[in-house]
């Protein structure tokens, strides 16, 4: 997997590197996942 440099880092406010085990078990469940983020997104508004 390729790193990110450190301005997308910045951009993004990454303070960690994402597991790359979280992209298997995001595929599992993907429509949860986008529902989940959608509703966090609703109530942030």
């Amino acid at each position: 997997m390729e790193s990110l440099s450190q301005d997308t880092k910045n951009i993004l406010g990454l303070k960690l590197v994402t597991d790359p085990r979280w992209i298997d078990l995001a595929s599992i469940s993907l429509e949860e996942i986008l529902t989940d983020h959608a509703w966090c997104e609703q109530k942030g508004r």
